[in-house]
């Protein structure tokens, strides 16, 4: 069964600047993984390394079981899909699909047969006939998806494929791009800082910052459960709101930029029991905005305030309000009708909260 194992793996370039810290990951058969972070994380330098485009300074690399640091790119059977198509110009779309199956002198009926195969899957066999320029972005990009699909790999790499396209036209491609590895079966291993590609596409999300790995689980693993503050705040649209507070038994303080308590939040006893030794220490409370009532009038149990900003999304709204110093968003239902400077109140569903330490590490 393929796989790909990395074992501590390290890159230092020449100029002492280190991109990747003891980067450790087991990959299964048919496995779809995502590598997610801001610019600049190391989740494309980790990618390259994969594929052998990059060195690796130290560390182990196995693919299908076989040490593979030293292996050449052409010899690792990994098929690699780029940022920008990288076709060939002069080439028509069927010469661009075929060029590597002649390199590896594969015979010539078959690599008619799978060219039509992958232009099939692709809903591009009309398009076998044209030049890149005649083609939009969309379409060169399944054109590129096409040229690894014919390679028949273990390993697809896909370094942020869909980065240059338009945002109908991303949805689109993620819902092929899924479809496709579900067809082929390959291990694919995908590089986005855009954490919705990650969310509706992994089998496993790696979430990266500054070269090292954040956390690794599923999407609901991380989304449920992130492991510290960076992962929360970087997965999930809005993002997660994060308040100062203060642990005194059985109860989080939401504490203003000042230190003074603005709101109390009742704990349950499995969650008081996580914070056991904290209590009087300064923490983070963390709430999605799906995860705060929204009480219109401002006359309720609750946050007492006031919508700042409105955005209207279509079927929900997200509303910006003031808690105690602190700008909260809060996502709702389009059905309730709120305005700019409407009075409300804000109840934090208190069983969904996440709190982090001094340190930003996760305590629930």
């Amino acid at each position: 069964m393929p796989s790909v194992q990395l074992k501590h793996i390290n890159k230092i370039y020449d100029n002492n600047v280190q991109a990747v810290f003891d980067f450790n990951l087991d990959i299964k058969d048919r496995e779809f993984i995502v590598f997610v972070g801001p610019s600049g994380c190391g989740k494309s330098t980790t990618l390259r390394m994969i594929a052998g485009l990059e060195e690796i300074t130290d560390g182990e690399l196995f693919i299908d079981g076989v040490y593979s640091n030293d292996t050449l790119p052409k010899n690792r059977d990994i098929a690699m899909v780029f940022q920008n198509y990288a076709l060939y110009p002069h080439m028509s779309v069927y010469e661009n699909m075929a060029f590597g199956l002649k390199n590896r002198h594969i015979p010539k009926d078959e690599i008619d047969a799978r060219v039509k195969e992958a232009a099939d899957i692709l809903g591009i066999r009309e398009y076998l006939d044209r030049k890149p320029k005649a083609l939009s972005g969309g379409q060169c990009q399944r054109v590129a998806l096409g040229r690894a699909i014919v390679r028949h790999a273990k390993v697809f790499l896909m370094d942020e494929p869909l980065s240059n396209l338009d945002a109908k036209l991303r949805v689109q491609m993620r819902s092929q791009i899924i479809k496709i590895h579900e067809r082929i079966g390959a291990i694919t291993i995908y590089v986005t800082h855009d954490q919705t590609e990650a969310m509706t596409m992994a089998d496993r999300i790696v979430v990266m910052n500054k070269g090292h790995i954040q956390q690794i689980g599923t999407p609901r693993e991380i989304y449920n459960h992130p492991a510290n503050l960076f992962v929360a705040g970087f997965i999930g649209t809005p993002q997660m709101n994060f308040l100062p507070c203060r642990y005194v038994p059985g109860t989080l303080e939401i504490l203003s930029k000042d230190g003074k308590t603005v709101s109390s939040l009742p704990l349950n006893p499995a969650q008081a029991m996580r914070l056991e030794g904290k209590e009087g220490a300064l923490l983070t409370l963390g709430v999605r905005p799906e995860d705060i009532e929204v009480d219109l009038g401002g006359d309720k149990a609750g946050f007492a305030t006031e919508a700042d900003v409105v955005e209207l999304l279509g079927h929900n709204q997200i509303v910006h309000c003031d808690f105690g110093g602190t700008e909260v968003q809060i996502e709702i239902s389009s059905k309730k009708e709120v305005k700019m400077h409407d009075p409300v109140s804000l109840k934090i569903l208190s069983e969904f909260i996440h709190v982090f330490d001094e340190k930003e590490k996760a305590l629930f």
